[in-house]
């Protein structure tokens, strides 16, 4: 559902998408609000198109400058998890924005998009741009003729407005983030490549020790570490992030 949904044109700027998957934010990249629902929920919108919903909290997370060589979409999730905790937008729907967003190949977007779920986040979506709009014209279920250009005054219409106002906003350095890995089992547990393994008794809190030294037990990791030192012994391609680039 994460790539037949986009790739047939069948995810559009400004619709509601659900889907039996927490992943369903992926679908944000373009402009959609996409969350993702329990079985017991799909069957009541299969039955009558609707859904209450208690409405979640507004949180905008920009990301201003230019993104250095070697680095893409996902060391930019990671950065921003690793920054704001892996519940650090529970209870918001994010919108990414800023230059770097904007730069990103809709590939990317959805990368990032597909994430907010690992920082808690309701959903995530990007405004709706030229690079939106490329990417759907000519798709099999994309508008065509004279409602493509409808469609098109329609999404125009979309992004937020100058100076709106979020319950939470974040802010990042393009320029700061580094290739990024994770050394835990949380999506959190992220650092640049050039960083060390964090040493647990440097922990913010005790909840964030026990964690840590859990995270570091499992992992076979010993504080101090230079991850760019860690042997690479398996690689896996998964698909949720964009295994397809």
């Amino acid at each position: 559902m994460h790539v037949i949904g986009p790739e047939q044109g069948l995810t559009q700027p400004g619709l509601t998408i659900v889907c039996g998957d927490s992943h369903t934010s992926t679908h944000g990249a373009l402009g959609a609000l996409a969350f993702g629902i329990g079985a017991s929920e799909v069957g009541h919108v299969l039955a009558t198109q609707s859904l209450w919903q208690r409405r979640p909290k507004t949180m905008r997370i920009l990301v201003e400058g230019r993104l250095a060589p070697g680095v893409f979409a996902k060391d930019v999730i990671l950065a921003i998890i690793a920054n704001i905790g892996a519940a650090g937008a529970t209870g918001h729907v994010i919108e990414y924005a800023g230059s770097a967003i904007r730069g990103l190949s809709m590939e990317g977007r959805l990368t990032v998009c597909n994430m907010s779920i690992e920082a808690g986040g309701r959903a995530g979506m990007i405004a709706p741009d030229a690079t939106t709009f490329a990417y759907l014209d000519g798709r099999p279920f994309a508008p065509k003729g004279a409602a493509w250009d409808e469609a098109l005054a329609h999404w125009r219409a979309l992004p937020s407005d100058e100076g709106a106002a979020f319950d939470r906003e974040v802010a990042l350095d393009a320029a700061e983030i580094a290739p990024m890995a994770t050394w835990g089992t949380s999506p959190e547990h992220a650092a640049p490549i050039t960083a060390n393994i964090p040493d647990p008794s440097a922990a913010p809190d005790a909840e964030h020790r026990a964690g840590w030294e859990s995270a570091l037990a499992y992992m076979g990791l010993t504080p101090g570490t230079a991850l760019e030192k860690i042997a690479i012994d398996r690689v896996f391609i998964g698909s949720c992030t964009n295994s397809r680039v």
